[in-house]
């Protein structure tokens, strides 16, 4: 094995024989180019032996490897300080998190990891310079611990000092010299394994990790990143003193970002042979639907959400435009129904099928768990830092939210901006920061009352269905899809659903025989084919490839819609502002849905591979997006319940009622009106009395009007 000593010698060599050039660009490019990354494989190429005592001793050799880089600068005129960084660590290299143990200190690593936490900058003395108080003799010492500062014991006489010790009665005293020192930036970063890599039951393992000079403010929470990492060791401390035990921290050694979405998912070239041939089946969009949920029975409408839930795996395309604005892609859809339809299993599917899916219950969840948080002592200093929540990790993916509707109000507040910005701010404890949240939505609510009234169910009035569900108005308005799941009886389908439940129960291999290793897990037999047949014969994809048909389809696919395409969606638009209502202040479309639309016809011609969304994709997402209106509000489809919660009728009462109490009142503020004369001229208006008392009860609500009395009203000033 090639000797420690000796890698200032061969560092030279090498980047002298290979990376010449590199170092040149590197020089015009300082400091933009902080350092030279180097990738392992060509080290182990160029010499294996010395590769090998990379790994088993990285700190003194990537030293070494530095101090060459820097010397080689130095030679050919350029004042710069570069640092030389190892990348590409070769597979037998890397480690899970809940891996690491005392084999692996101070050896060179990798892991997949997302990152949770970050701390604020702060600057680091390597080499400290201290001044004796009684004779200021300066005693130099190195600062090899990143979490103590080390102190002069003594002042050492034989090196010009007065040889008292530090500390007692007859000691010295030492100050640190601030002047003429070098500061390094460095950063705290708490990592977490990727929660697809967790075993079932556990908690994701984390660790700590150092960033230290053009490594420090480089990664935010929620990045998936591979970090190539040294750990090493400190000694664990209480009140009582240092004890046996000892912490595991990890030195960055560098970082390798995942610029593009998806990288994780490692697809071959016979794969890629593979989903283009899917993607050329005359029957792909039945095949896409067959594959969301096999184990649920699509009858009906649920077939269609079925189809929903696929265009919004796919999603849109995300947009940038000169002027700064950016168009969300992502498509967010809303699952509104009674118990038992399969809401949640729907859910956890996506969660599982996303390439990205994050999988939360809005009961045990709060705002900041779903979006963000400045969090206090996160590493030990008692200042804040930044912590990543579920729709931050959901990054680039999806993020199923049951419960939807058990979340506080303050809790849903922090969703808007995450939603449709698809970005949070934090401003607290000093942190003024920016994180993205680029995931689709997918979230589930039940009734107030377990389920919806008749008179919700039976389409006398689609207002009371709004209020049955503790959803403000302004937040469902952000999904581009909301979806009506009601448990009707219906003979034909109840027989299919059971015979479906009850041949599926059938099929499945019992969990303790396979934990036992007797069977084999169904999913671990699928994702070793492409397609798989269904309960009723059917193809379906296997989750594998359905991963990887949507990976490389978000990966390389940007659909652009036609001129035609935009044609058929704007005279849709046009057509449906221009119709004419039987409610005067009924909105039968907005210019947002015109956006939705767009995601949706985007996401039709992802699921071709097509560069170009055609007027059939266009034509497919008006149907989805008549298709839920209808399922939603009937033909009489008015997005003003969605914007406000009440219909149009109930807007209308709630006018009228005002103007009413206005003319009784001669516009006087302190005349009371009674809750008779009321009723007599709204009558007159054809407003009924249930009408009528519910929208004196909704303006008092919102203090338009109050009672000073039983049966009297009165205006507020």
């Amino acid at each position: 094995m090639v000797g420690i000593q000796d890698s200032n010698a061969r560092w030279r060599t090498l980047l002298q024989e290979q990376y010449a050039r590199e170092i040149q660009v590197l020089a015009s490019s300082w400091p933009k180019q902080p350092g030279l990354n180097i990738n392992f494989s060509d080290i182990q190429a160029w010499d294996p032996n010395f590769a090998k005592s990379l790994i088993e001793y990285p700190k003194p050799i990537l030293r070494a490897a530095t101090e060459s880089l820097r010397a080689l600068c130095a030679e050919g005129g350029w004042e710069i300080d570069p640092t030389l960084r190892i990348i590409e660590l070769p597979h037998d290299c890397k480690k899970s998190l809940r891996e690491v143990g005392s084999d692996e200190i101070d050896k060179l690593i990798s892991s997949e990891v997302v990152v949770t936490k970050v701390s604020e900058l702060k600057p680091r003395i390597y080499h400290a310079q201290f001044r004796c108080v009684i004779c200021t003799h300066i005693t130099e010492v190195a600062q090899l611990n990143e979490l103590e500062l080390i102190e002069p014991v003594q002042c050492n006489d034989l090196d010009g000092g007065c040889g008292k010790n530090a500390g007692g009665k007859d000691g010295t005293r030492f100050d640190l010299i601030h002047e003429n020192v070098t500061l390094v930036d460095n950063q705290w970063i708490e990592i977490q394994e990727l929660p697809e890599n967790v075993t079932g039951g556990a908690q994701p393992a984390r660790a700590t990790v150092l960033a230290e000079a053009d490594l420090a403010n480089v990664l935010l929470p929620g990045m998936r990143v591979t970090v190539n990492l040294v750990p090493f060791i400190r000694s664990e401390k209480t009140r009582g003193g240092k004890t046996p035990m000892f912490n595991i921290y990890h030195s960055l050694v560098s970082a390798e970002h995942e610029n593009t979405p998806f990288n994780e998912i490692e697809i071959s070239e016979e794969e890629k042979k593979q989903i283009i041939e899917i993607s050329n089946r005359s029957d792909l969009y039945e095949l896409l639907t067959n594959s969301i949920a096999p184990s649920i029975f699509g009858a009906g409408k649920l077939q269609m959400v079925k189809r929903s839930l696929v265009m919004q795996l796919f999603s849109g395309v995300s947009r940038r435009y000169s002027d700064g604005t950016r168009a969300r892609g992502d498509i967010h859809i809303l699952l509104m129904g009674d118990p038992g339809v399969a809401k949640s299993q729907l859910l956890s599917y996506m969660s599982q099928i996303s390439p990205r899916g994050k999988y939360a219950s809005g009961g045990g969840i709060s705002g900041a768990g779903l979006t963000a948080a400045a969090v206090r002592d996160a590493f030990n200093d008692g200042r804040f830092s930044l912590e990543a929540g579920i729709l931050v990790l959901a990054d680039s993916g999806l993020a199923a939210i049951d419960e939807f509707d058990k979340m506080n109000n303050d809790d849903r507040s922090k969703m808007h901006e995450a939603m449709e910005q698809q970005k949070i701010h934090i401003s607290k404890g000093g942190i003024n920061a920016t994180m993205r949240t680029r995931c689709a939505v997918l979230a589930a609510a039940n009734p107030r009352l377990g389920r919806f009234s008749h008179r919700a169910q039976a389409g006398l009035d689609i207002s009371p269905m709004f209020e049955e569900v503790d959803l403000p108005p302004a937040l469902m308005s952000r999904f581009d899809i909301i979806w009506l799941l009601r448990d009707d009886v219906v003979k034909e389908q109840d027989m299919q659903i059971a015979e479906h439940i009850l041949s599926n129960r059938s099929t499945g291999i019992s969990e303790t025989l396979i934990e036992e290793g007797r069977e084999s897990d169904p999913k671990v037999v699928d994702d070793e084919s492409a397609l798989k047949k269904g309960y009723n014969g059917e193809d379906q994809l296997t989750i594998s490839m359905f991963q990887k048909y949507i990976a490389w389809a978000k990966r390389t696919i940007h659909p652009v819609l036609t001129t035609e395409a935009q044609e058929e969606i704007t005279n849709f638009y046009i057509e449906t502002r221009t119709k004419d209502s039987d409610e005067d202040n009924s909105v039968p479309i907005t210019a947002r849905a015109l956006e939705g639309l767009v995601r949706l016809a985007e996401a039709n011609a992802r699921m071709r591979l097509s560069p170009e969304a055609t007027v059939e994709d266009a034509k497919r997402a008006l149907a989805m997006f008549r298709n839920w209106r209808y399922e939603l509000m009937g033909d009489e489809f008015d997005e003003g319940v969605i914007s406000t919660g009440r219909s149009a009728k109930k807007r209308s009462a709630e006018q009228v009622t005002l103007e009413v109490m206005k003319q009784l009142t001669g516009g006087k503020r302190d005349v009371d009106v009674a809750a008779g004369d009321i009723l007599n001229e709204m009558a007159r208006q054809n407003f009924d009395e249930y009408e009528v008392e519910d929208a004196l009860k909704q303006l008092s609500m919102r203090s338009q009007i109050y009672t000073p009395g039983a049966g009297r009203w009165r205006l507020v000033n």
